[in-house]
């Protein structure tokens, strides 16, 4: 499973996931800002699958949308995973940044992202280190 963490989210998650080996990149990045920033969540949802990226969000309401108008077409898509509040609530700045580390390289390293790579939905949880 290949993230892209929605501008919501620090680069310094992303950055800290490639440091421990994991294809993760951020939006608000100066190297993906081109290809991402200021873009939609449609058209952001429609890039990450040429990527072939896995969004990770709190925001349910759009990417839901964005989803559900690929399923409907039939079109495979990389999926998505919520980072909800409570417990990844990004108004806590730097307090969430380890949660959020810790949560997606237990995900990373789980047998469902192996598993649901493919158009699955994933909630993160905390993981037991956290």
């Amino acid at each position: 499973m290949r993230l892209l963490l929605d501008e919501i989210w620090t680069p310094t998650i992303a950055v800290e996931l490639r440091r421990r080996r994991f294809d993760v990149i951020a939006i608000n990045e100066p190297a993906q800002e081109s290809r991402y920033a200021g873009w939609s969540d449609d058209e952001v949802f429609a890039r990450a699958q040429e990527d072939g990226r896995t969004i990770v969000t709190d925001n349910i309401v759009d990417y839901e949308k964005a989803r559900l108008d690929w399923e409907t077409r039939g079109v495979v898509h990389h999926g998505l995973v919520y980072a909800l509040n409570p417990p990844f609530n990004r108004h806590r700045g730097d307090a969430v940044i380890g949660q959020m580390i810790n949560a997606l390289e237990h995900l990373l390293s789980s047998r469902e992202a192996e598993e649901n790579a493919l158009g699955g939905v994933h909630y993160l949880r905390p993981s037991p280190e956290s």
